[in-house]
């Protein structure tokens, strides 16, 4: 017989950590009755494969485990079929399943998924790529492709090899030249650093604007100004501290649809922390309730990817 739950892992670690995860899970997911199959990808790159293979069978419900890019490729087979997708964040920051307010907890996560609700999210996309949380251009890219490089290298924990990779992207200080089409406006600027918002202005732990959430079909834009290395440092550093978006350098934006042109042929660009080369121009769009996701009963996501009490606004103008 099929079963209705198809639960998704990404098998490639080895660790001790990763397999008592792994059976600790199976165990979970026993005791909540529900009827699972765990697929195991062996190889990240598999992920998105067993994922549409799971989105076209006959499951009612896909299940992602792991990080936020493994939430973001199974979210991209699940939108806009008749499935639903759930959360077990077994990542380091796990921005989605905190976004919803899935439990971060291996018990909580399952418990959700037995006793949870549906509700309908909007994905983003950028040149047909989906992406739950965000997508970057310039300066952070950079430091993802340089702290895998320094982990494969060096096998240095994550986060030396950000700090490492952080430092010898500020010291390069390169900028990239774009003109951003959005609502009928433009800017032409140099930039070290440009960020697409779907369910927040989060990236990590770091709050870049401090503002409601984009709403249903709206995109959140934020760019930096910083023409020196000094200012990228002083943004950086007004990131750490919480209020970068009071500084005159960084600008704040809403737009249904967003476009970027670059005079170069491949552009770095991170979705949902993995790094893809695309082909300008970069075509970021919205697609309202795309995604139906399950979220505890006690979440506040209700409609959209947005929270109901927050009161709609008009779009920002360039520059803001």
């Amino acid at each position: 017989m099929r079963r209705s739950v198809a639960v998704l892992l990404n098998c490639s670690s080895r660790s001790n950590r990763a397999a008592a995860q792994r059976a600790r899970l199976g165990e979970l997911l026993k005791q909540s009755g529900l009827a699972a199959d765990l697929l195991c990808a062996e190889k990240g790159r598999d992920v998105g494969e067993l994922a549409r293979r799971a989105a076209q069978g006959s499951y009612d419900l896909v299940v992602a485990g792991g990080g936020d890019g493994t939430m973001s490729t199974v979210a991209a087979a699940v939108a806009g079929t008749d499935k639903a997708m759930g959360v077990l964040p077994l990542g380091t920051v796990n921005h989605f399943a905190k976004h919803l307010g899935v439990p971060l907890d291996l018990e909580g996560a399952v418990r959700t998924l037995v006793e949870g609700r549906r509700v309908q999210v909007d994905v983003g996309e950028v040149n047909g790529r989906v992406f739950v949380n965000n997508s970057t251009l310039g300066i952070y890219p950079t430091i993802v492709r340089g702290r895998e490089a320094l982990r494969k290298r060096s096998g240095l924990n994550k986060w030396l090899a950000l700090a490492l990779a952080t430092v010898s992207g500020i010291r390069r200080h390169e900028r990239i030249g774009l003109r951003l089409v959005l609502d009928g406006q433009e800017l032409e600027l140099t930039t070290p650093f440009v960020f697409v918002a779907n369910s927040d202005f989060k990236l990590g732990d770091l709050d870049l604007a401090r503002q409601r959430p984009p709403h249903p079909g709206e995109l959140g834009v934020c760019v930096a100004h910083a023409g020196s290395r000094l200012s990228t440092v002083k943004l950086i550093a007004s990131a750490l501290a919480g209020c970068i978006q009071k500084a005159n350098d960084f600008s704040i934006m809403r737009t249904t649809e967003l476009r970027v042109e670059a005079p170069c042929r491949r552009l770095h660009v991170a979705a949902d922390g993995e790094i893809h080369r695309m082909t300008p121009p970069l075509v970021y769009r919205a697609r309202p309730s795309a995604l139906r996701v399950v979220v505890p009963l006690s979440s506040d996501i209700s409609a959209g990817s947005r929270r109901q009490k927050d009161p709609p606004g008009p779009l920002a103008a360039l520059g803001g």
